[in-house]
């Protein structure tokens, strides 16, 4: 007779592997300079990805003009290069060596992003402004986040750095939420400072306290020194990045599209204004 015994605690959690996903066309030197922070600090491998969809540079030309079509695909392909130079340049001394994996094909840039990640355990990437008009270089972080199954750490190019001094969760009590705190572990655990926020009516004021104080002590119990916020309010999609503001926080913890992805997509939900903002680093799990 075998005898099984498994332990599994959220306390376990750890970035082993962090994948790197650059973006075309844009400037690389803060997105990996945090990642060669992150792979410091959790004594993580770093994999880096970067991808093009050419087949819609052909869909944009309507193949009337072959020649700028060619000219494009170069384009796209330099890009390319000048992504995987850029990374291997600023962390090819590392001692855990490095992966690089690169797509040019007709599927998404965030499908192929998704199918590397099923090897790390985080996604390092930065939200294109404007993304959403040129799938050809700028992957759909939505998209991303709702095929990774992997929690995805967004560094707006215009945030400062990423000092892990005041760490905002964002608490609803959705299962994203719950799966955004969990996966967020050691991130908070390295935080100087950890809030637990929720904005409830007045009305609810009780129930929504004992929910933050719940989720508190859930993180003392995994070593991270937490307190709850609770504030007044209906909440509303530019709130959270204004709370985070005001409170001088450098980390976003949240749960993706904890409402169906169409009412938010209808409503200007929380999820879509935090890949907006260009401030703060936001981390993401759907």
């Amino acid at each position: 007779m075998l005898c099984f015994s498994i332990r599994q605690r959220a306390t376990d959690v750890t970035y082993k592997t962090i994948l790197v996903h650059l973006q075309l066309g844009r400037e690389h030197a803060g997105l990996l300079h945090l990642a060669a922070r992150l792979a410091d600090r959790f004594d993580a491998r770093l994999v880096g990805a970067a991808a093009c969809q050419p087949l819609q540079a052909l869909i944009a030309e309507g193949c009337a003009n072959g020649a700028l079509i060619e000219d494009e695909l170069d384009e796209l392909q330099r890009e390319m290069a000048v992504a995987e130079c850029a990374f291997h340049a600023a962390l090819g001394q590392r001692r855990d060596g490095l992966a690089w994996h690169a797509s040019s094909s007709h599927i998404s840039i965030a499908d192929h992003v998704a199918q590397v990640a099923r090897g790390a355990d985080l996604i390092l990437t930065d939200a294109a402004p404007g993304g959403m008009f040129d799938t050809q270089r700028h992957m759909q972080v939505p998209e991303l986040l709702l095929r990774a199954g992997r929690p995805v750490l967004i560094a707006p190019a215009a945030a400062g750095p990423l000092l892990f001094a005041h760490a905002l969760v964002a608490w609803d009590d959705s299962r994203e939420c719950r799966r955004a705190a969990t996966d967020a572990l050691p991130m908070l655990r390295d935080a100087q400072r950890v809030s637990v926020v929720q904005v409830a009516h007045r009305d609810d004021h009780a129930a929504a306290l004992a929910q933050l104080q719940a989720v508190v002590a859930w993180l003392r119990s995994h070593g991270v020194g937490a307190q709850a916020l609770l504030l007044p309010g209906a909440g509303g999609p530019p709130l959270l990045g204004d709370i985070a503001l005001d409170h001088a926080c450098d980390l976003v913890v949240a749960g993706a599209y904890g409402h169906c992805r169409l009412r938010e997509w209808a409503l200007g939900g929380v999820t879509r204004a935090l890949i907006a903002q260009q401030q703060i680093a936001v981390m993401l799990s759907h």
